[in-house]
Formats: C-alpha cells, structure tokens, sequence
C-alpha cells in the first residue's frame, strides 16, 4: 500500500518545473544587462559630447603658434595741434542781415596758441538766402576762425544749390556771415543751366551768383533756370 510519504515522484512534471525555472533565469539576466547598457549610455553620451566640444575649444591652442610678432601699419592719426578734441561740433550763427548759417563736422581741434582757430574733419556748411533758397558746402578738411566766421576748405570740395548746381574744386574760402565764397584753383561744375569750368571762382549774395575767373568754358543749355552765371573779364 502507497502511502503520501512513500509516493512515487513525477519525473515529468519535475522536469518541467525544472525547464519553467530555467526559463525564467534566463530572462532576468538580459533584462539586467539592457538596464546596465541604459545606464552606461546615459553617462557616456554626455561625457563624449564634453570631450568633443572641449577638444574643438582647445584645438586653436594645440596649434603651433608663429614664432615673434609682426608689425601693421596702424590708421590711428595723432593730432599735434594740442587743443581739445570736440567730437560731431555744430556753430550756428546769423550774418548782418539775420539769415541763418550752420557749420558741423566730424571732429574739431581747438589750438593751443589761439581758440579763435578750430582744425574741422570732413566739415559741411549750409547758409540760407532769400526766399529760403539754400548753398551747401562739403570737404574734407577745414580750418575755422569763430572770430571772423571765415572758413577755409581743402581737398575734395563740393558746392550744392538748391537750384540744382553742383561745382567742384580743391581749395576755397567761405565767408559764412557774407555769405560768399572764392577759390582760386580749377573749379568744374554742373547742373540744369548747362556746364562749365574754370580756373577759378566767386560765389556772391548766398549762391545767388557764381563768377568763373580766369581761363573758363561755358556750355549753356536752352531751357536752364534764372541763375546768374558769369565769367569774368
């Protein structure tokens, strides 16, 4: 008689059960190892993307360097007048019969010796005449006497009327509360009257008239605008 403590084993099902345990071992242990390649991934990535941008940094570094030095050709200009630098100045003023007149420049050098006297950088005059007509004068350098309001221009000149006039030149003097103006160099122009040039000129009552002096050449155009244009004799 059989009895519990005596009963034969079930040789399948242990084997079974046997089978089942391995099975399941088996699937913890890739699991495990998934998890650790998560986590190495994570502190990994970073720690190369580091290293990456830290060698992009220091690579300029790592470079061989050029032995000394070389010297340039600075742009930087020193100006010997010893006064003070006034940077965008603006002198505004009125001549005898009120009409306004209005000098800027880039930069202005008052002089040690005298403060009457101011070295202007790229200078720009504008003076208003009657009837609001308007002459305007640009060039790159300029020396005024806040004193006598005259200026003195050279290099590169330009000379605007409202009426459409455009004239060139080298070296002129302005007389900002006259309102006049005189060179005498080669002066060439332009604008709806026709053309001309000459070896010299006179501007009178505001731009109101030009005279070409010396050796000069006029070319007139039928339809031009009242604007007196002389040469003289």
């Amino acid at each position: 008689m059989n009895t519990p403590a005596t009963r034969p084993r079930d040789v399948k099902s242990d084997g079974n059960r046997v089978a089942t345990s391995a099975t399941i071992g088996g699937g913890n242990g890739s699991g495990s190892n998934y998890s650790r390649f998560v986590v190495l991934m994570k502190i990994g990535l970073p720690v190369t993307a580091a290293a990456i941008v830290a060698l992009v940094i220091a690579w300029p570094q790592l470079m061989q360097k050029p032995k000394g030095f070389r010297l340039g050709v600075s742009k930087i200009t020193v100006h010997d007048t010893g006064g003070q630098q006034i940077v965008n100045p603006r002198f505004s003023s009125t001549d005898t019969n009120q009409r306004p007149f209005n000098l800027t420049a880039d930069t202005a050098y008052q002089h040690k010796d005298d403060p009457n006297l101011v070295d202007l950088a790229f200078p720009k005059a504008d003076l208003t005449g009657k009837a609001g007509s308007w002459m305007a004068i640009s060039a790159k350098t300029g020396l005024f006497n806040r004193q006598s309001e005259m200026l003195d221009l050279k290099g590169a000149i330009s000379l605007f009327h409202d009426s459409g006039y455009e004239l060139k030149t080298t070296i002129a003097q302005i007389n900002l509360a006259a309102g006049t103006a005189k060179g005498d160099v080669p002066i060439s122009g332009h604008g709806p009257g026709g053309t001309v040039k000459g070896s010299g000129f006179r501007i009178l009552e505001r731009g109101k008239t030009m005279i070409f002096t010396g050796k000069s050449k006029m070319v007139l155009y039928p339809t031009s605008k009242q604007l007196n244009l002389r040469r003289s004799k």
